[in-house]
């Protein structure tokens, strides 16, 4: 991620064109869109509602920015929504990791309980066969 906002804000302080900067506006309102989209398949609006949420109304208002003629604001605010959709993503995937290491845990856990299980059964087997042997 630090590969991409690095060079986007470099350009932008290096001062293309205004057609450039336009440019780069658009092509990161799609970025967030692919991003808000992505996040909301990993169940972002489950989980980080807020992050989604400020990913949707900033990726609006960067539209409007840029209608209204305000391309750089339209950048930042696009860019703004990229973040926050990767946030949701994040957090969502986060939350979803943890879930299934706690159930992974619970697994392991019931597992190592048959096992001990097994092992009395046997331990007692064992007692049992020796008792009769003698």
């Amino acid at each position: 991620m630090k590969k991409l906002i690095l060079p986007l804000i470099l350009v932008t302080i290096l001062g293309c064109s205004s057609k450039q900067v336009e440019q780069l506006a658009i092509e990161t309102m799609d970025n967030a869109k692919v991003s808000i989209t992505a996040a909301e398949t990993v169940g972002a609006r489950d989980v980080a509602v807020t992050e989604i949420n400020s990913a949707t109304e900033m990726l609006a208002n960067a539209e409007s920015a840029l209608q209204a003629g305000d391309v750089e604001r339209a950048y930042r605010l696009a860019l703004r929504a990229y973040l926050h959709a990767r946030i949701a993503t994040e957090k969502s995937l986060a939350v979803r990791h943890e879930a299934q290491g706690k159930e992974a845990q619970a697994e392991l856990e019931l597992q190592q309980q048959a096992t001990e299980e097994v092992l009395n059964n046997l331990e007692k087997l064992r007692a049992e066969l020796a008792a009769k042997n003698k």
